[in-house]
């Protein structure tokens, strides 16, 4: 049996980046590579694991051909695989593992087909708890991975893989009945997956939603008829062993399907709602709550694609409209009517009314007032009445004032701590330099501007400092947004260069002038934006 000392990952999303990670603590002796398309989006860009850089090398296909590979971990969307395999051919030696910890029944069929039932092994990744921002992951549990070969014999793959798992210290499973443990999977995939994008419900909420956990129930009852009309298993203890699990995970996580949903990515109906309706209809099994939750999202899926960039006037945590969510957008739009006193103090907002307006689900238009609400801008009532608050130059003045708490807190931790600010403050600050000496007036100075503070924020690596700092973000866009009086000449590119670049020599000599230079930055932002205000208040 071949010990498996190189490992390549390929897909460093929430699962791939949250194993890389765990592979790199445990047993950092393997040699362990990343597989990405673009080396450029990585560099001085790396992936960050629960505030942790992932130091990995980053490899593309073809400067991989010539590397030994033992075992090949693929943690990419359905709708990659395809040029995945064509692009992995040189990568796979003779004695190479491939093993998919993601899209369930299919995957593993396509990869046969490929590369031959030699280098395959079958495996379910379950009970993950991940989530992705960005390249920003939070992994709360990476899962444990269930594997084995459908005749159920023992391999000397599936050695070196338990071998491998073992040394690693991920929790594992060989499993003497793979399709069943991948059908479980696809039971949870298709019901949970499905039902809380359809509702827009976290781990935690969607427990609390008795219309959501009761068509959970019905989507699945319906592959558990489905699978035992394949020959596999299934029962209802398998739906009640899932509900058990949800209820541990935390809260605020979210489905892999929702992510994307959020995140305006392409979503897994192919390998879900499209294959347990199409194989139903195959088989004589009623599908019918499964047809409804597919085709409810069809239908979100153009909703959120049909709010283009060009309806929208004010930035979310992101500037690039093409990756905001449909929810976020819908935010953006009342957040900006709401400063400028569009809507009245105490006036109602309906949520039919708003879905009409925005040509958008209910449920996507409740998740926009929901950020609102936390964000103070909307207050609801026990009797579930939304109505707007008054947007005042105090809330401005108190908006940065605790910002300025936050940041200064920020410089305590990195003066006692002696940590660093490079490289990713420096890279950001080469950002801002390249954009002001090229004259650029199209540069998006108020994403160059958080940015920077962001990345001042995260470098004093307390999670619960930067959650603080990111939930007032949006804000801080919607503020920088409003300062249409700004004058992006050659005079504002250079001060605000020099503002950033004072804060960032200060920091890396350690002189504790940053604090007084910081908090004048920041105050002199908050003038600006109370100005902004009493001229928008005055059309």
């Amino acid at each position: 049996m071949k010990e498996i000392q190189s490992v390549a990952i390929v897909g460093l999303g929430a699962i791939g980046a949250g194993y890389a990670a765990h592979i790199i603590q445990n047993a950092p002796e393997i040699t362990l590579y990343g597989v990405v398309r673009d080396m450029d989006a990585y560099w001085g860009n790396p992936i960050v694991v629960n505030d942790t850089p992932v130091r990995i090398d980053y490899r593309t296909y073809d400067s991989l051909a010539e590397t030994p590979v033992d075992l090949i971990l693929l943690a990419v969307k359905s709708y990659h695989l395809p040029q995945v395999i064509q692009s992995l051919g040189p990568v796979v030696k003779k004695h190479t593992i491939i093993v998919s910890l993601m899209n369930g029944l299919v995957s593993e069929e396509e990869l046969i087909r490929a590369f031959g039932p030699g280098h395959v092994i079958h495996a379910a990744v379950v009970h993950a708890d991940t989530n992705r921002d960005g390249h920003n992951i939070t992994c709360t549990d990476i899962g444990q991975v269930c594997f084995g070969v459908p005749s159920g014999g023992m391999t000397e793959q599936q050695q070196a893989l338990e071998a491998f798992f073992t040394r690693c210290h991920i929790p594992y499973e060989r499993s003497k009945d793979i399709l069943l443990c991948m059908w479980r999977k696809l039971l949870v995939n298709v019901g949970f997956n499905q039902t809380s994008t359809v509702y827009q419900l976290t781990y935690g909420d969607f427990l609390k939603n008795k219309t959501a956990m009761d068509t959970m129930r019905a989507a699945q009852e319906e592959v558990v008829r489905l699978g035992n009309r394949c020959g596999i298993a299934l029962s209802q203890q398998d739906i009640t062993d899932w509900e058990r699990t949800l209820a541990q995970l935390s809260y605020t996580g979210r489905s892999s399907m929702l992510q994307d949903f959020w995140m305006n990515r392409p979503l897994e109906e192919g390998i879900l709602g499209d294959y347990v309706c199409s194989l139903g209809e195959k088989m004589g099994v009623d599908m019918s709550t499964n047809r409804w939750l597919r085709d409810r999202i069809q239908t979100m899926v153009k909703e959120r694609n049909a709010i283009t960039s060009s309806e929208i006037e004010i930035r979310g945590l992101s500037t690039r409209q093409g990756h905001m969510d449909t929810p976020t957008k819908i935010a953006n739009r009342l957040r900006t009517d709401i400063i400028r006193a569009k809507y009245a103090p105490g006036e109602k907002l309906a949520e039919a009314q708003l879905a009409k307006q925005f040509d958008a689900s209910r449920s996507s238009v409740r998740t926009a007032l929901q950020i609102l609400s936390s964000e103070g801008l909307i207050r609801t009532h026990p009797n579930g009445r939304r109505e707007v608050v008054e947007f005042t130059q105090r809330q401005i003045q108190d908006l940065y004032d605790v910002r300025w708490l936050l940041e200064n807190r920020a410089l305590e931790i990195l003066f006692e701590k002696g940590r660093s600010v490079y490289p990713d403050l420096a890279r950001i600050l080469g950002e801002i330099e390249s954009q002001c000496a090229q004259g650029d007036k199209d540069a998006d100075f108020c994403d160059l501007d958080i940015s920077f503070h962001r990345a001042l924020v995260r470098a004093a690596d307390n999670l619960f400092l930067t959650n603080a700092w990111e939930g007032s973000t949006q804000m801080y866009y919607a503020m920088m947004n409003f300062n249409i009086l700004t004058d992006y000449g050659p005079r504002y590119m250079r001060e605000f260069f020099e503002k950033h670049y004072n804060i960032y020599e200060m920091l890396l000599s350690g002189d504790r002038a940053a604090f007084p230079e910081l908090r004048r930055h920041i105050m002199e932002a908050k003038d600006i934006a109370v100005q902004v205000m009493k001229t928008i208040k005055q059309f």
